[in-house]
């Protein structure tokens, strides 16, 4: 546990808070930058539309809360009325506001209201007399935010016009330095500590710092010069301030209970104040009650509380107030290491505490996590032990579950699992009694389990799900149709994910059709709808064997999410780069690999931009496309370049496939085959047999529990893995591979021919190979004529995609044939083959 040493340095001399300072209702130092967002806003707010709703985003410490509240300001000097909303009084917004006033509704940390927010924006969505505006503030639109208007189409349009075109930036100040913002703030907060305004040399953060970050380096340099008097030039480094504010921060902690007169013997010894103070920022206690009761909950782990002095100590925790009075990037890092040095506190902290501080403990846990999925800090573990301590001792409660799960970021590789946990611990105590809200906790348990890899878990809630709303929708089409859709298309994805495409589209037509029918009433949201119906659908007839088919939606896809990307990037690039990605395979299935080049490279460019920013959502989306390049390039015969991409796609893999193998293990085997087919193309046979023998592995684990899904995946590998047998002449280890392949081929066939008879034809030619090597050349012949005959009914329907597969098949059978001296029938063979060869090269 972090202590203060005995006696304070020499000095110090500030009592009050000095993070305090930075509080933007406090509007110390004037606002800088941000012109651009501010300008949009005051667009927004004085466009003629009767209500509007706006979302403004960024990670913390970027000046979200700031930018809104000088905002207000700017409006409440142009005559509007500006409310700022506290948590737990939304039910009293609407009413605070005269009638007929034009009004501006701040509402900060958006995704932690629950309920009680989507009741106030269904409220203001229905009008007043006068000018509406609701202003809210959050790291994202995640799960919270997509959720307020699943059963409001109204509400959900004005949701969609109000997303942020992206979130707020780092740099405050494009094309500025550091150093100069620095010095700018320095002199306010000299002025309002009372001192001597000091000079500054900054070390600046490439690209940028954050408004918070500048703040704090601002208020250091004041600080040591109020603490060292003038000497010169001070040197402040932008990226560790927030550090150097939090010592400050401690020693005023200290002298705030030594003023209290509760240091020593009277309340509490110096080694129990870091605790205390932790344990008052994770529940945010709000009363002189509760703060008694936290005082005596966590003296049991924390040494140096007297008994008798829970009373004063707690009162003094109370004006501290941490919680709410310091920016969490200040303090929540000393709140973790100190849930780290004594594990005991957080327990103690919880075990007993009254359900609102659960909720804000759990919530305050969730956005630690949410910040910390970069990557960029090394404390991700403790917020995420902190934050399924607090899930543990968490009340069943519904609204409050789903909240904790709403601000929870998706998708997620870390935590899939865990809001999968929180979603069916709040369907559990859902009241059954309201279908529609009932089918949406069925929902968002079935899209949760889906995205932790439970498909086959997600299937039942999401059919029940469907289920009763069709019956609510009857009722009432306008409202839940749209819902309904949304329900249907998450089946579809769910079928799709457990190997059934057919069903799935059946599933995505239907959605796509209740859509249509909402999108005279509704077209704002019916636009995006049918953009991600049209993506799917492509998608699903590529896994279907139409590829032909598949081509139109799909490059239609591409068009409408590179039109809604250019105006909201943030909610609609991942999709752009998705279905980039899906068009590239598209176009290589079909034969058009150089044609497939531009959307693959397009796609991964894209994509690594995003896994940059967010490498927790991204991280899988980049290894889907690094394959898709890679054999894009492979295609082409580019084969080093192919390599690298494909040896990048595995690496990835590997670790999500490691933090979620229910989903992402299936994506493992299939990069371990591309790459090792990849590494036996360049002659690097042992290397890529050893790749696909692994591919091969994973997927028998795989198909024996899920054969629907697996079994074509199986196949494909070991018909990968019988080529690199056969190319290191191990012809009897080649046979079993390729032969296995092709019995399950041969059945998938009977079943779906479209789909699978591409994949049969080049299994029996391989085979034919793998016999004639054998001098089994009677069966070698007629394996041969048997995929030759398949070639021939596919290049029928796809001359460009099957036309070298054919000629290659009959160079197989002219070998085969010359081998039995069936020389005329050899020679037609050879002859076919170098005419189709030589319009391929044509």
């Amino acid at each position: 546990m972090s202590t203060l040493s005995s006696r304070p340095r020499a000095g110090v001399a500030h009592t009050t808070s000095p993070g305090r300072l930075l509080a933007p209702e406090r509007r110390i130092v004037p606002f800088v930058g941000r012109t651009a967002e501010h300008a949009s806003l005051a667009v927004w707010c004085t466009s003629p539309d009767p209500v509007g709703i706006r979302l403004v985003t960024g990670p913390g410490g970027v000046g979200k809360t700031r930018l809104a509240r000088e905002f207000a300001h700017h409006m409440a000097r142009a005559g509007w009325t500006c409310l700022n909303v506290p948590d737990g009084a939304e039910h009293l917004a609407l009413a605070l506001v005269p009638d007929g006033a034009p009004a501006l509704l701040l509402v900060d940390d958006a995704g932690t209201r629950g309920p009680a927010l989507a009741d106030l924006l269904a409220a203001a969505a229905r009008g007043r007399n006068g000018a509406l505006r609701v202003l809210l503030v959050e790291r994202s639109a995640g799960p919270w935010f997509d959720r307020l208007g699943t059963l409001d189409p109204v509400l959900r349009e004005l949701l969609e016009d109000g997303r942020a075109p992206a979130a707020l930036p780092d740099a405050v100040l494009p094309g500025q330095v550091d150093a100069r913002v620095v010095a700018a703030f320095a002199e306010p907060y000299a002025r309002a500590l009372g001192v001597a305004v000091p000079q500054v040399s900054v070390a600046s953060v490439p690209g940028g710092a954050r408004m918070l970050d500048l703040h704090a380096a601002a208020l250091c340099a004041v600080l040591r010069a109020q603490e060292q008097g003038p000497r010169g030039v001070l040197p402040v480094d932008v990226s560790d301030t927030l550090d150097e504010l939090l010592e400050h921060e401690r020693w005023t902690w200290f002298r705030s209970a030594e003023g209290a007169g509760l240091l020593g013997d009277a309340g509490l010894g110096p080694a129990a104040l870091d605790g205390l103070v932790a344990a008052a920022t994770l529940t945010g206690v709000r009363t002189p009650d509760a703060a008694e009761r936290l005082v005596r909950r966590v003296a049991a782990v924390l040494p140096g509380v007297r008994a008798g002095a829970e009373d004063a100590v707690g009162r003094w925790l109370l004006d501290l107030d941490p919680h709410r009075a310091l920016p969490g990037a200040l303090v929540d890092p000393h709140l973790l290491g100190e849930l780290t040095d004594v594990p005991e506190l957080l327990g103690a902290a919880l075990r007993g505490a009254g359900a609102p501080s659960l909720r804000r403990a759990a919530l305050r846990a969730a956005g630690m996590v949410a910040d910390r999925l970069d990557g960029r800090t090394g404390d991700l573990d403790a917020a995420l032990d902190g934050l399924g301590a607090a899930l543990a001792i968490l009340p069943d409660d519904a609204d409050t579950l789903r909240t904790v799960a709403g601000v929870l970021p998706r998708p997620s590789l870390t935590l899939g699992e865990l809001r999968a946990e929180v979603t069916l611990r709040a369907l559990a105590a859902t009241c059954r009694d309201d279908a529609a809200r009932y089918a949406e906790a069925l929902g968002e348990a079935g899209t949760a389990l889906g995205e932790a890899g439970r498909a086959a878990d997600a299937e039942p809630y999401e059919r029940e799900a469907v289920a009763l709303l069709r019956g609510a929708a009857e009722v009432d089409p306008d409202r839940l149709r749209p819902r309904l859709a949304g329900l249907l298309a998450n089946l579809g994805t769910t079928c799709a994910a457990q190997g059934r495409p057919a069903e799935a589209l059946r599933h995505a037509e239907e959605a796509t059709a209740l859509v249509r029918l909402s999108a005279a009433d509704h077209p704002g949201t019916a636009r995006f709808d049918l953009t991600v119906a049209r993506h799917t659908r492509a998608a699903l007839l590529t896994d279907l064997g139409q590829p032909s088919s598949a081509l139109e939606p799909a490059r239609e896809a591409e068009a409408l999410w590179r039109e809604l990307a250019r105006r909201r990037p943030d909610q609609c690039a991942p999709y752009l780069a998705r279905s980039l990605t899906d068009v590239a395979r598209v176009l290589l299935e079909l034969g058009f690999g150089a044609e497939a080049l531009a959307p693959a490279q397009e796609a991964l460019d894209l994509q690594r931009r995003l896994t940059a920013a967010d490498p927790d959502r991204h991280l899988p989306g980049l290894a889907d496309t690094l394959q898709a390049v890679g054999d894009v390039l492979r295609d082409q015969g580019r084969a080093e370049e192919a390599l690298a991409h494909l040896e990048q796609a595995v690496a990835l893999r590997r670790r999500t496939a490691l933090e979620n193998p229910g989903r992402y293990l299936t994506d493992l085997a299939r990069s371990l085959r591309a790459f090792g087919t990849g590494l036996s193309d360049v002659g690097r046979w042992e290397e890529g047999r050893s790749l696909q023998q692994e591919a091969v592995e994973v997927l028998r684990r795989l198909a024996a529990e899920d054969p629907a899904r697996h079994v074509p995946e199986l196949a494909e590998a070991l018909s990968a893995l019988g080529v690199t047998h056969s190319r290191l002449h191990r012809s009897q280890e080649a046979l079993d591979a390729e032969h296995e392949a092709a019995l399950v081929w041969r059945d998938l066939v009977d079943a779906d021919p479209q789909r699978y008879r591409p994949r049969l034809a080049q299994s029996l030619s391989n085979l034919g190979a793998i016999f004639t090597v054998l001098k089994l050349g009677d069966e070698a012949v007629e394996l041969v004529r048997e995929a030759v005959a398949l070639l021939r009914e596919l290049l029928a329907e796809n001359a460009a995609r099957y036309r070298p597969r054919l000629a290659e098949a009959l160079r197989t059978l002219a070998l085969t044939l010359h081998d039995q001296e069936r020389f005329d029938e050899a020679r037609r063979a050879r002859a076919e083959a170098q005419e189709l060869g030589g319009l391929v090269a044509a």
